[in-house]
């Protein structure tokens, strides 16, 4: 390729939104995570599950974020943002537990999920609605978790695990605070997208991004996947699994 051709690419690139350059980064880097397979390992556990389960979470998410970037429609993306910015909190919260700790934790959250399940069972039944649904195989599956106390706090609660937090996650809290404003029918919400114009009339609006360029998205994948490794790290029999999922996001 001659000189000026290059310069041609170089300026034509250069002269892409940074918002479509970085989509595309990490879409790719979403693309290397999902792609890596597990099939030949055994599994390890709840722990280990739960937390590669996360991980995939974040980067279906984060292929989601892309695509709507691409379409220019980042206003529309608060719902995957906010629970990409949850995942990335829970797993730094997880890293500071102990091991024995951190089963536990796990265990309480998949409790909670199981008294919310049975929660919406009772309501459809008392609505008339039958489910399709055996509650008995999942009640009696044994699990370990904490009723009280401050795992069951920090479980169950973002707020308590954020601030139990060695290390305070506070920039990744103001942003999910601040995603959470525009992932439900909110006010701000509401007037973000029929804002007044003149204070007379109403006009065409849509949310403002807080990483309008998703540079900060791009750190955050990187966090997750720092984070995912650490703790598979510690579940000895799972720092395959944590091998893996490095190396796919740092060669994708």
């Amino acid at each position: 390729m001659s000189g000026s051709r290059a310069r041609k690419k170089r300026q034509a690139l250069n002269a892409r939104p940074a918002r479509v350059v970085n989509a595309e980064m990490i879409a790719q880097s979403a693309d290397a995570i999902l792609r890596v397979a597990f099939d030949d390992i055994a599994f390890q556990g709840r722990t280990t599950q739960v937390i590669v389960g996360l991980c995939r979470a974040a980067f279906v998410q984060s292929r989601v974020i892309a695509a709507l970037a691409h379409e220019d429609l980042l206003s529309a993306a608060a719902p995957n943002r906010r629970l990409v910015l949850e995942i990335a909190l829970r797993l730094h919260w997880l890293q500071d537990l102990t091991p024995s700790e951190r089963a536990k934790a796990v265990d309480t959250m998949l409790e909670k999920d199981r008294r919310d399940t049975n929660r919406l069972l009772d309501y459809l039944q008392d609505a008339g609605h039958g489910a399709d649904f055996d509650r008995a195989e999942m009640n009696a599956f044994e699990l370990e978790n904490e009723s009280n106390g401050t795992i069951h706090q920090q479980a169950t609660r973002i707020w308590s695990a954020v601030e139990s937090t060695s290390v305070k996650p506070w920039s990744t809290y103001a942003m999910w605070l601040e995603e959470t404003k525009f992932a439900h029918p909110s006010g701000a919400l509401a007037g973000s997208y029929a804002p007044t114009r003149d204070n007379v009339h109403i006009s065409h609006g849509a949310p403002e991004s807080m990483d309008q360029d998703l540079d900060a998205h791009r750190l955050l994948q990187m966090q997750i996947v720092l984070s995912t490794g650490f703790l598979l790290s510690e579940e000895e029999p799972s720092r395959e699994f944590a091998d893996r999922i490095t190396a796919a996001f740092f060669a994708g």
